[in-house]
């Protein structure tokens, strides 16, 4: 009796571990069907020597939305929950508000105003790996996912007061160690700039109205840690004034400033993005340190560049006239002066700084 219950304990063991064997495998065999059904492929082609995606065939494929401005030449994407800007001619990515450390995504724009990004946009831009065939490429995407980073939903930066802002940005140290920040309402955001039918976007550190010693060998340091976005090496300077003025008649012509040409007109830059959103633009710069690269680490005693004047009509005609630091301080992809009148900005600087 005892040997035949065993023999049954047996048979009952034998038949489980083949159901659960049986169970594992119908498992593996529906995860590797989802896997497939999950696997995209979408058409490549070969322009300015990259593989490129056409934004048509991106966004069908993930469900996006796109627009792109032909006169600012800029192309502002939504999937899912990330929202994604980038500029012509600017080769780097925001997402979220906040600046990726790539040098490898921009836009690649042919002579019939049709967008295409490099396939580096599927892996560093929506953290996807792709693998390639002859024309095409495979990526899984499973729909719809989360916002990667971005400012958090109780964020209110439209609604700052001074004492707000002042918090949020006293971690950053003086870019030119000893200059003092200027209060000339010219030098600070909000400012007319008639010549090229704009507004100044930033804060302006010249010899004259920072405290002297301002030259083509001052030191820019990067204020805080951060990480490296932009750091242009290999800039070209406007080859003449007429092809400068000829953006600048553009502007006129237009009322306003494309943001490509905004750009040029910045000259020479280094960005650095900080913590919390925070991104720094420095501008018209004379030169780079080779140690300051794309995805380089610093922090507030790290020189990331020297004065110059690129970009301004001083460089163009090969003087020293213009030589100054210009730096835009932006919070998750938005000028952080936005919700603050000119008295305002001046006193948080001046309490940042002083």
């Amino acid at each position: 009796m005892v040997k035949r219950f065993l023999v049954s304990l047996l048979l009952l063991g034998v038949i489980a571990a083949g159901c659960q064997q049986e169970t594992e495998q119908n498992e593996e065999v529906e995860e590797v069907a989802e896997n497939e059904e999950a696997l995209a492929e979408i058409p490549i082609e070969v322009l300015e020597n990259e593989a490129v995606v056409h934004i048509d065939d991106l966004v069908q494929i993930t469900g996006g939305e796109y627009s792109f401005d032909e006169l600012h030449r800029t192309l502002q994407l939504t999937i899912d929950e990330d929202q994604f800007y980038m500029i012509d001619e600017v080769p780097v990515l925001e997402r979220n508000g906040e600046y990726l450390a790539t040098e490898d995504i921009y836009l690649v724009i042919n002579e019939e105003d049709e967008v295409y990004l490099p396939t580096a946009f599927i892996e560093k831009g929506l953290n996807t790996p792709v693998t390639f065939k002859e024309d095409t490429a495979t990526f899984s995407w499973f729909g719809p996912t989360e916002a990667v980073g971005g400012p958090p939903e109780s964020f209110n930066f439209e609604e700052w007061n001074v004492d707000q802002m002042v918090d949020y940005l006293d971690f950053l140290e003086k870019p030119i160690k000893g200059a003092e920040v200027s209060t000339i309402a010219s030098h600070l955001p909000g400012a007319p700039r008639a010549y090229r039918n704009g507004f100044h976007e930033g804060i302006d550190w010249y010899d004259h109205s920072s405290g002297g010693n301002i030259y083509t060998d001052t030191p820019i340091y990067a204020m805080g840690e951060g990480i490296v976005v932009r750091a242009d090496h290999d800039f070209v300077e406007y080859p003449s004034p007429e092809v400068r003025n000829q953006d600048l008649a553009l502007t006129s012509q237009l009322g306003e400033t494309p943001e490509y040409i905004f750009d040029r007109l910045r000259g020479r830059q280094v960005w650095v993005q900080y913590p919390n959103g925070v991104m720094n633009r420095f501008a018209h710069l004379y030169d780079i340190p080779e140690d300051i690269q794309v995805g380089s680490r610093v922090n507030a005693e790290s020189i990331i560049g020297y004065v110059g004047n690129s970009g301004t009509s001083g460089a163009v005609n090969q003087d020293l006239t213009e030589l100054h630091l210009h730096q835009d301080l932006l919070i998750y992809g938005e000028l952080f002066w936005k919700p603050l009148n000119q008295e305002e900005v001046k006193e948080v600087l001046q309490r940042i700084w002083d």
